[in-house]
């Protein structure tokens, strides 16, 4: 299969029906079975309650639990595997490239027969079940790599090992660990201690710098022979032929080396790998044996590893989360109250991952009971702790601006400038911001600031919601310099203006397609208050979401449905005029 690239702005889903961003005909591949997608600055992979699921790095995902992702992970889905390759890549301990043996040296590529891959020696089986105890308390990679090797010398008679991983469907390889002998007939040391970059040599192969020891920088493994193991088998080049070797196995002097490949599952997630050159002495006969052995624990204890780590990420996610749903809530105003002459209700329901949208209702004269009242709701752009500061900033600003002046284009221009100053570009605001003004016989004169936002409704007496076209302008943070125009609309008294995020316009069914302008309408078109207008419009959200969940009868004013993962954050107010 081709590549798959994902874009920032939308998510691709995989599945086997036609709807689907990438196709998968297999029968084992549910209609819409996967989603990748950018949330929070972080990529995530999301089951989307497949029949037969989905596993990162050989662990299972829970279903409509959002998973981050890492440059190199495994993602499985029906008999696809497909390996996560971030721009910009991630951090690695090494890059090594492996010998380009590919020419005459593929024919000494063997693979090990089952009769030879047997335990003969007791010394074996005790040093076996003494690694295994080893392997089973590592709790990463590096530790894993570290047991493993030091065995692997000690039984196999081999001077050289190392613990690699492909880097990507490249022949370079990520050196984990390593043992070996700087000189022949040395002794082994230990490599690839602590962490080196890539480079790109002329003949376009990786090559490494950093803190390592003199045989680490020189290690480089036969390509036929990864190549081969990948396959999932044992798989050996000895010196029973040398009109078989390469030019470049003749150049370093390699006479026998086993690669064995550690799995996860039916992946192939790193490689054992040992080789002996020039006069070094001959292997133990039994090492492919041992080999094999080890391998099967180290892909235990790394599918231990990846469930860890996996675990991990997701605690630091939700921990992350967390936070700034702690953040959004002391700011946010008490779901209804009477402010002046107006009353609202409002409710925000967290996306799967936490918004930065905002929402206020502020007297800008207290203790006038016909005094102005500011109301505002936007959407901060990203998500996390970050989007919920700088919505935290934004509305500390505008509170702030409000003690000097009531004029409402004043305001936001303010605000676009201090924000601007402070956000790096793509951190960005939309913002709905009006000035209500009670006027004399109970009508209200709204002036507007429409910062880029544009989800409003106006529901007069006993009439449809209906929007009202306003200029706007861009989002506060693209532009400092922006001067904003300020819009005056005049609205009966009984009239009421509903507000939303676009997590209500952009909310997807399962079948991809948005909830949209139309069904707003009719979901806010029977309600009579504004506690109504809040409840049906974020119920009929959920349901479109999710409409194999029926709604739950009510229990209060705010009780709103089934509990429901909603794709972005939902935010409704719904203000009443006099």
């Amino acid at each position: 299969m081709e590549t798959i690239e994902v874009a920032p702005d939308k998510p691709v889903v995989l599945g086997r029906a036609g709807i689907a961003d990438v196709r998968l005909l297999d029968e084992t591949v549910s209609r819409r079975h996967t989603q990748v997608a950018l949330r929070a600055d972080s990529w995530l992979v999301t089951d989307l309650e497949s029949r037969h699921g989905t596993t990162l790095n050989g662990v299972q995902l829970a279903p409509n639990a959002p998973a981050p992702l890492q440059h190199g992970d495994l993602i499985r889905i029906g008999p696809w595997i497909f390996r996560v390759l971030l721009q910009g890549g991630g951090p690695t301990t090494s890059i090594v490239a492996t010998t380009d043996d590919a020419g005459t040296s593929i024919s000494r590529v063997q693979k090990v027969p089952e009769s030879e891959l047997a335990i003969r020696a007791q010394e074996r089986l005790d040093l076996l079940i003494e690694a295994a105890a080893n392997i089973a308390g590592a709790d990463s990679e590096a530790a894993l790599a570290d047991t493993v090797l030091d065995v692997l010398v000690r039984a196999t008679s081999f001077p050289r090992a190392a613990f690699i991983k492909r880097v990507g469907d490249s022949d370079a390889v990520e050196l984990i660990g390593y043992k070996g002998v700087d000189n022949p007939g040395g002794t082994p040391v230990p490599g690839a201690a602590g962490a080196t970059t890539a480079k790109q040599t002329e003949g376009g192969f990786p090559t490494t710098f950093g803190r390592q020891s003199p045989a680490a920088k020189a290690f480089s493994p036969s390509r036929s022979l990864i190549r081969a193991a990948s396959e999932g088998q044992v798989v050996r080049i000895d010196a029973g032929s040398s009109a078989n070797y390469g030019q470049s196995i003749i150049d370093m002097g390699i006479h026998s080396a086993i690669c064995a490949p550690v799995m996860v599952g039916a992946v192939p997630a790193a490689f054992l790998y040992l080789d002996s050159r020039g006069s070094e002495d001959a292997i133990a006969p039994d090492s492919a044996a041992f080999c094999q052995a080890l391998s099967k624990i180290c892909g235990l204890s790394m599918a231990k590893i990846s469930a860890l780590a996996l675990a991990d990420r997701q605690k630091k996610l939700e921990s992350d989360l967390q936070a700034a749903r702690d953040a959004q809530s002391l700011i946010m105003p008490v779901p209804s109250a009477t402010v002046g002459a107006f009353t609202y209700a409002m409710h925000n329901v967290p996306g799967r991952i936490v918004a930065g949208d905002l929402f206020d209702v502020i007297a800008m004269e207290p203790g006038n009971p016909r005094g102005k009242v500011a109301v505002l709701l936007g959407d901060v752009a990203g998500k996390g702790v970050g989007a919920a500061l700088r919505m935290a900033t934004a509305q500390a600003f505008i509170n702030a601006m409000l003690q000097h002046t009531t004029d409402a284009a004043a305001v936001i221009n303010a605000t676009n400038k201090h924000m601007s100053a402070r956000c790096d570009p793509g951190q960005f605001i939309s913002l709905w911001f009006g000035v209500f003004e009670p006027q004399d016989g109970g009508s209200c004169k709204i002036t507007i600031v429409d910062a880029g936002h544009g989800y409003w409704l106006l529901k007069p007496p006993g009439g449809e919601p209906k929007r009202i076209e306003t200029t706007g302008g861009v989002p506060i943070g693209v532009d400092g310099d922006y001067e904003y125009p300020s819009e005056t609309v005049e609205v009966p008294s009984g009239s009421r203006v509903v507000l939303y995020s676009d997590g209500v316009h952009e909310q997807p069914s399962p079948a991809g397609d948005e909830f949209g302008l139309d069904r707003t309408v009719a979901a806010l078109s029977s309600s009579n208050n504004p506690e109504e207008d809040v409840v049906n419009l974020i119920q009929s959200v959920k349901a479109h979401a999710a409409p194999q969940l029926v709604a739950q009868a009510a229990a209060g004013p705010f009780s709103t449905g089934p509990e429901v993962a909603l794709a972005d954050d939902v935010t409704v107010a719904s203000v009443l005029i006099g």
